[in-house]
């Protein structure tokens, strides 16, 4: 007779027991966001809050490198934005386990990343009228980034960039030059991975904005009703582009 231990595993392994996983995680964490959407695509649990007919936007949320999509950070985050009107869909990507994760990564990763982010803004814009916003953490903000001028959003929101990392090799740079569509990076000045000093030493787009939060760090520690308000209003400035882009070419 098999033992509890392996019964156990055989269940988790099941789509049930991917649901039950799911909830008992939900019930810990405390989840509160109105509307709040489970579904399975491809393995992964995404997570759709707020109202998906009458949103303002659609704002796609990408977690950090080791801070995944239902994190206390990125829960909060999402929740703002629920309450200025938007709809947060946040997942994580194919392929990002912290096991994976912590070792540092390669160009054919991030590129990869991209890719998977082009197709899901794809998907989305398909599913959705409403004007599409990125929204990325550190290493999601590099791939937001990367990838915004070929996913239809408006724009997107960079929480804290990675603009420099010791022992790092793939490129976080040369994009940032180049980039079309209008960018905001929130970033600490004291972020230990891009501060004032550094930040000031390089070229950047013109259709790229930089928000200083004053002695803030990378993780926004301390910070974060700074963060939330100012990534509000850089949401609010994309729409009001995007609108008028609209308007115009009507």
């Amino acid at each position: 007779m098999p033992s509890a231990a392996v019964a156990n595993n055989a269940e988790d392994q099941t789509f049930a027991g991917k649901v039950m996983r799911a909830l008992r995680l939900l019930i810990r964490r405390n989840f509160s966001a109105r509307g709040l959407y489970l579904r399975f695509l491809a393995g992964r649990i995404t997570f759709v809050d707020g109202r998906e007919n009458n949103a303002r936007a659609i704002v796609l949320q990408i977690p950090g490198q080791t801070d995944p999509c239902y994190s206390p950070f990125n829960t909060g985050i999402a929740r703002k934005l629920c309450a200025e009107g938007y709809t947060v869909v946040r997942c994580d990507f194919s392929g990002q386990k912290l096991n994976q994760m912590k070792r540092e990564l390669t160009d054919h990763q991030v590129d990869a990343f991209c890719e998977q982010l082009i197709q899901r803004c794809q998907r989305l814009r398909r599913r959705h009228h409403q004007p599409l916003i990125l929204v990325g953490k550190s290493l999601g903000g590099a791939i937001v980034t990367k990838a915004l001028d070929r996913t239809g959003a408006a724009g997107c929101v960079v929480l804290g960039y990675p603009f420099h990392k010791e022992g790092s090799h793939w490129d976080r740079l040369r994009h940032l030059q180049h980039i079309r569509k209008p960018v905001f990076i929130i970033q600490g000045e004291d972020d230990r991975y891009g501060g004032k000093n550094l930040v000031a030493g390089l070229t950047l787009s013109d259709s790229i904005d930089m928000v200083w939060i004053a002695q803030a760090e990378h993780g926004f520690k301390h910070h974060i009703p700074a963060l939330k308000d100012e990534l509000a209003g850089a949401c609010q400035t994309i729409l009001n582009g995007s609108n008028g882009l609209e308007s115009e070419a009507e």
